[in-house]
């Protein structure tokens, strides 16, 4: 169980470093977030590119909010790694299907499970959730 809840805690903290580098990276230079991600740049491409990363920037910023809490060992942070873990495994089939990018969707599904095993273990094995 410890070591589940120390995995979790540092999934949490590189997937909130993940987020909230790729949400500025979209905001800043979103024409280079898109040669990084070998897209084409297109001008109507710009705005959805900038929202995505103010999205980018919320779930990092939720998921700071769930590691602060599980921290505190409190229930509310475990929730926010499940929901967190699904939001990530949705994304999965729709860059699939939007982009057809496997590389990118097979990306969002390990990293997605990978935060949702030990949040699901936690869940089941110890007393943080009533």
């Amino acid at each position: 169980m410890r070591i589940a809840r120390w995995t979790l805690l540092l999934l949490l903290a590189f997937t909130a470093l993940i987020q909230v580098g790729e949400g500025i990276a979209s905001i800043t230079r979103p024409a280079a977030m898109m040669a990084g991600l070998q897209l084409v740049m297109s001008p109507d491409a710009e705005v959805p590119i900038t929202f995505l990363g103010l999205a980018m920037l919320i779930r990092g910023a939720v998921t700071v909010i769930a590691l602060v809490w599980l921290m505190k060992r409190k229930a509310e942070g475990l929730f926010l790694a499940r929901f967190i873990a699904l939001t990530i495994l949705l994304s999965a089939p729709v860059v699939y299907f939007r982009l057809h990018r496997s590389d990118l969707a097979s990306g969002d599904l390990i990293q997605g499970l990978l935060l949702l095993l030990p949040a699901l273990v936690l869940k089941h094995a110890s007393g943080i959730e009533q």
